[in-house]
């Protein structure tokens, strides 16, 4: 698959453009018929308000480089905002009160079209992703020909995951895209370590800890990286001096990494605008007493192995005694001296609190620790089923033709397996079982590792290897067109898609809320149904229609025993109805419910039920 024939060349970029295209198209199109999803609505809230008024105080869990990409330009009047007031205050330490601005704001104020708004920083997003799509296809390029650069391309623009999460107004996405290009930078480094190429990689590395705050793992991959090609055996080139002992080339991987961090720690500066304070003109610093109490009492529990009945006064026995962990204290301590922006800081440590445990569903399991294989199941169950037997069958190859590799091959495999390898074992280790979409930044990889394969397996075997990427590629087609435009709760098809995901996983792997519209067309072409929604999500269902409803701030289940009109429906999101976040003596019922057969499914995540 290395074509050198120009007009091949010229074929496969037609081939990867089109592809790319047709991803941009379909994320598109799938993502216009989608409300906010759960983080969205404070994405967007914080993205204005720090974008329009310099202030960091709205949504801190998420560095401002992906805000300020979504709204940039925009017009402030577009969305009146009320910055001031009781509730305003509690804005910098309380989630609900962010949560309920942007309510207000979005869906409770005149003239303010909320879909108009999220749609078009949606499309910036989409930008973004195709962006990723093209380094991809570049790297595939760069290793094994243009012909990986397509079969690589197609993985990636068929793949229902990328297409459901790249539209969004959230981070997942942006940091696959920045944990990629860093790694590829890192890669051209180890190949040859000119200025302009560590100028990249720096700025690369500044771009992921604006991103995301799991970019701070970049600053530990780039190091472990380039450490590894210094350890490799063969002469090194760095500017204009060539590295021959391995005392010289780690001094120079040690260099090249010290700037990168350095330019890195100025780009967290930069993105605040190279200002301490949280907030702009109005100062108010975020409230560490709070946050403190908030993250004491976060440990403690942890410490105390999850009572389910514990009780305010307990946490406030235990918080005097309080020993904050290393990342409490390093964090502290950065604040105290004043080493990196209170948003960043503060916006890091709400960030590890709300990370240490969650409440998770897995195959009718309830945990708040979470399960150490979560995401290798999640990652089963949720990649489509020709993504899942090509990977199969490049593993296979490589293992049964391709394990001798030249020098120059050991370098790209390190480069190429370091940041995945990483990621993922740091999710595994962690608690936040939500989604798969925490470990997005893994396929990219493998997309480039099967393409690789094939066109390894091409030399060998030229019309062997080409009928079975067309016909994986055909097959994957074909799985995610059958899923369009419900991407978000796509399940492959062993798993019995997104009506067989609901007794295997939960939260944005099925249900994130994106819903409420199709809800309310239902409602209107049934008016003989009232319908009582219970609702997982941070859009407001009454700004589609749908006047009779509780939503995450009171999931309760409604007492049956009430009076209801005849013919009226239960609504329930998939998450609801899972359990997740729900009482333990409330489950039951749930379950209950489950067995049942529904009087219908919207877009695969909100289940009707007879009322």
């Amino acid at each position: 698959m290395m074509w050198r024939d120009p007009s091949k060349t010229i074929a496969a970029v037609v081939c990867c453009a089109g592809l790319l295209t047709i991803f941009a198209v379909t994320a598109r199109r799938a993502s216009l018929g989608k409300c906010a999803t759960g983080d969205e609505t404070i994405g967007l809230l914080g993205a204005w308000v720090q974008t329009h008024d310099g202030d960091f105080r709205c949504n801190p869990e998420d560095p401002p480089l992906i805000k300020f990409i979504a709204v940039a330009g925009t017009d402030k009047t577009k969305l009146p905002i009320q910055e001031q007031g009781a509730l305003w205050d509690l804005v910098p330490s309380e989630m609900i009160a962010q949560c309920k601005v942007a309510y207000q704001a979005l869906y409770r104020t005149p003239g303010v079209d909320a879909d108009a708004l999220l749609n078009a920083a949606r499309l910036r997003m989409i930008g973004l992703a195709v962006l990723l799509g093209v380094i991809i296809g570049w790297w595939a390029w760069r290793l094994a020909g243009a012909g990986a650069a397509v079969v690589a391309a197609g993985l990636f623009s068929l793949d229902p995951n990328f297409l459901a999460h790249s539209p969004l107004l959230k981070n997942d996405m942006p940091m696959t895209l920045a944990l990629v290009a860093v790694m590829a930078a890192a890669w051209l480094i180890g190949e040859r370590a000119t200025f302009w190429r560590w100028a990249a990689l720096s700025l690369l590395l500044g771009v992921a800890l604006t991103m995301k705050f799991s970019g701070v793992l970049c600053v530990g991959m780039i190091a472990l990286a380039l450490g590894l090609r210094a350890l490799m055996g063969r002469p090194w080139q760095v500017l204009r001096w060539t590295a021959r002992t391995r005392g010289g080339r780690l001094a120079a991987a040690a260099a090249l990494w010290a700037g990168a961090v350095l330019i890195g720690w100025a780009s967290i500066w930069a993105s605040y605008g190279f200002r301490f304070s949280i907030s702009g003109q109005r100062h108010q610093p975020f409230d560490r007493a709070a946050i403190c109490n908030i993250v004491a009492d976060r440990e403690d529990l942890l410490a105390h192995g999850l009572p389910r009945n514990y009780t305010p006064a307990q946490l406030a026995q235990w918080r005097p005694s309080w020993q904050p962990s290393v990342v409490a204290r390093t964090v502290l301590w950065t604040y105290d001296h004043r080493l990196l922006p209170e948003g960043w800081l503060f916006g890091f440590l709400y960030t590890y609190e709300t990370s240490l445990f969650r409440d998770a569903f897995l195959c009718g399991m309830y945990s708040q620790r979470g399960w150490w294989y979560y995401f290798p199941a999640a990652f089963v169950f949720k990649t489509p089923m020709a993504t899942l037997a090509g990977l199969v069958l490049a593993a296979g190859w490589w293992l049964w033709r391709g394990r001798k590799l030249e020098r120059c091959d050991r370098w790209a495999v390190c480069a190429a397996a370091v940041g995945p390898v990483i990621y993922m074992a740091v999710a595994m280790a962690g608690h936040l079982n939500l989604g798969l979409r925490h470990v997005l930044e893994v396929y990219p990889f493998l997309f480039i590792f099967a393409a690789v394969m094939a066109a390894r397996a091409w030399r060998a075997a030229p019309r062997s290897t080409v009928v079975i990427v067309a016909a994986l590629l055909a097959g994957l087609a074909v799985e995610t067109a059958a899923a369009f435009p419900d991407y978000i709760p796509f399940f492959n098809a062993a798993c019995g898609g997104a009506r067989g995901g609901l007794r295997l996983l939960g939260d944005s792997n099925l249900s994130w809320g994106q819903d409420l519209p199709l809800l309310g067309r239902w409602q209107r072409e049934h008016p003989e149904h009232p319908v009582y929604l219970i609702y997982f999500g941070a859009a407001d269902p009454l700004y589609y229609g749908i006047k009779d409803f509780r939503s995450v701030f009171d999931s309760t289940l409604p007492d049956p025993r009430l009076p209801r009109p005849p013919g009226s429906v239960l609504a329930l999101d998939a998450t609801t109805l899972q359990g997740t976040y729900q009482l333990d003596r409330q489950r039951p019922e749930l379950k209950r419910l489950r067995e049942q057969k529904p009087i219908a499914v919207i877009g695969g995540s909100i289940y009707l039920y007879p009322y």
